[in-house]
């Protein structure tokens, strides 16, 4: 089983693998913490959610060398619902709106490996469909970094994970 730390930086950087980000400005909502403290989550019928203090998705990223994710480890794989400014997937027209991945991180906490797996729903709270999961070990939050030198992505920072 894949460590704390290694497994938010698959989750998070899993949209921006395959990206050499820039640096430009992005018009989104500033970082808010309470959008990533973890209030509650579970299972319910093969879905993992959680909930946090602030809003669920109410913080996305002003910069597009940045990634926050809502990370789900679960008994069938990791999974990130995430927000940045790269275009990496086709669940959501634009990649600043929420869309899932699957993740896998390095022994340095940077994306490994990612894939279109699960899709999306932030509303109160967050959840990641079309996948099969039956337990939810762990989930967290984090801002991933995209180095723009070698199009790594790494977690830069975990914010908050329970239990």
């Amino acid at each position: 089983m894949m460590n704390t730390k290694s497994t938010v930086a698959v989750i998070l950087g899993f949209s921006a693998i395959l990206i050499v980000g820039s640096n430009s400005a992005l018009a989104q909502s500033k970082f808010n913490e309470d959008d990533f403290k973890i209030k509650d989550f579970g299972i319910k019928d093969g879905i993992p959610w959680l909930t946090v203090e602030g809003k669920a998705g109410g913080s996305t990223p002003e910069n597009a060398s940045l990634i926050y994710a809502y990370a789900f480890v679960t008994d069938n794989g990791t999974y990130a619902v995430a927000s940045h400014g790269v275009e990496d997937s086709a669940e959501v027209e634009n990649d600043t709106e929420w869309h899932t991945h699957g993740v896998t991180l390095d022994e340095k906490n940077c994306v490994a490996k990612l894939n279109d797996d699960g899709d999306a729903e932030v509303n109160d709270m967050v959840k990641v469909t079309n996948i099969t999961a039956t337990k939810v070990d762990k989930v967290m939050t984090a801002e991933l970094t995209i180095n723009n030198e070698d199009a790594s992505v790494c977690v830069s920072k975990l914010i908050d994970s329970a239990p």
